[in-house]
């Protein structure tokens, strides 16, 4: 599909709504899920008495790193014992909670920068404005899959209705986490890519700087796969988003880096959830809670290497960016970034939605039929999507992450297609695998 081929798709679709009409009642099932949140989430209800979390869940990171760029103390930013008593003080936050309980700075300057808007709200206010925020982006990626993937017209009520479902996207709303805009972003992306415009989707790809751990896997992968314009796009966001960190938050992004650097035994921190990791890095910990450190950290790299190596052969060659065999190159490229990023909370989860789309709308009937992979994928996916909400308390008692052991599962058998999707491509006429 060529970029002239995209727009004349688009102006069809366009014509397509505007003949059927926009689902709006079904894009509007975020926005009821966080009405529900709102009225009965216990994150969500004012109380007069102590708080064993905060108002708003995580959100308060966020706002009080944004406060605190906002004012005189902006070199404080990453100051624990400042940051800390900002927390806990009831005039600020506008709430008592638990002491024992800290919200780290972890994100770089330009992200905290970027909510400053959010810090001239009283907190219990920004709070909910990040609830409904984050439904509205839910609802964009709807819309979006609605207009610029045709294939998922006919079962996007199906769709919304699973991912409002889904128990780590509720997670995120209820936790006041980001996940959702981290979907938003790859599916951006995804699409641009599958338009066959690169850089803009490398614009796109490269507003999860804030999170730059999560961008690794597919940057990487990516450049494997010589989309030179893509990692260009990309490159010039995070460096825009790096410069403008070092013009004019100097001493910040320095302080940044400190953090950082501090980051590789952040899983032994005190107060970590380990039952609800689901990278290679928290799983292998979890099973070898009893063991030395080293001996988990060596098999996580040994785990790590397997997991590339699996990712590179179900990445392998360049591929026509709109096919299906695409399509679940990016799905293994968004499972391998789970697998392999050093911290992966169960609501960050949410971003499989994207491969679990992908992958269900690239099985045919035909395919079912003939290949058993196929079959195990699909199956491998309901599991996934079924168990979701259990993975934290099955690790809990077992000591065994599920969720990883199975999305190892789902990209061995993703990479055990390439051979057949390699056959389909060539056949096409497009460039051979090997």
């Amino acid at each position: 599909m060529t970029p002239a081929e995209c727009e004349q798709n688009s102006a069809t679709a366009t014509g397509q709504l505007q003949s059927v009409g926009v689902p709006w009642m079904t894009l509007g099932l975020p926005i009821l899920a966080a009405v529900l949140i709102f009225f009965f989430s216990p994150n969500f209800r004012a109380t007069g008495t102590l708080r064993t979390a905060p108002l708003g869940g995580d959100f308060l990171q966020e706002w009080i790193g944004a406060t605190v760029l906002s004012g005189e103390q902006a070199s404080k930013l990453y100051d624990r014992q400042y940051v800390d008593a900002l927390q806990h003080d009831p005039q600020v936050v506008g709430f008592d909670w638990s002491e024992t309980s800290y919200f780290p700075m972890v994100y770089p300057p330009f992200y905290y920068s970027l909510l400053r808007p959010l810090a001239g709200l009283e907190y219990p206010t920004a709070s909910r404005l990040w609830l409904v925020l984050s439904a509205v982006a839910f609802s964009m990626v709807g819309w979006l899959v609605y207009r610029f993937y045709p294939a998922s017209r006919d079962y996007i009520f199906a769709y919304i209705l699973a991912a409002v479902l889904f128990a780590p996207f509720l997670n995120s709303l209820v936790m006041g986490q980001k996940s959702v805009f981290l979907l938003l972003i790859l599916l951006g992306a995804y699409l641009l890519l599958r338009c066959q415009r690169p850089f803009l989707g490398g614009l796109v790809f490269g507003l999860i700087a804030f999170k730059p751990h999560l961008g690794l896997v597919i940057g990487l992968a990516m450049l494997a796969k010589r989309q030179w314009s893509f990692a260009a796009g990309a490159v010039l966001v995070v460096g825009a988003f790096v410069a403008y960190s070092w013009l004019f938050q100097g001493g910040l992004w320095g302080d940044y880096l400190n953090v950082v650097s501090q980051m590789d035994n952040y899983l032994q921190t005190q107060g970590y959830q380990l039952e609800d990791a689901h990278s290679l890095w928290g799983a292998v910990t979890l099973t070898f809670h009893s063991q030395p450190l080293w001996f988990s950290k060596i098999s996580t790299i040994v785990l790590s290497l397997l997991v590339v190596c699996t990712l590179w052969r179900a990445v392998g060659e360049a591929v026509a960016l709109n096919s299906d065999a695409f399509a679940r190159q990016f799905s293994a490229m968004i499972i391998a970034t789970v697998l392999l990023s050093p911290h992966f909370y169960g609501y960050d989860l949410t971003i499989l939605l994207l491969p679990f789309l992908l992958i269900l709308s690239t099985t045919n009937l035909e395919r079912w039929r003939k290949m058993r992979s196929e079959r195990v994928i699909v199956i491998l996916v309901l599991i996934c999507f079924g168990l979701s909400g259990a993975f934290s308390e099955i690790a809990g008692f077992t000591y065994v992450q599920s969720s990883t052991m199975l999305l190892i599962t789902l990209l061995l058998f993703l990479a055990g297609l390439r051979s057949e999707d390699c056959r389909v491509i060539e056949q096409a006429g497009g460039n051979s695998c090997d």
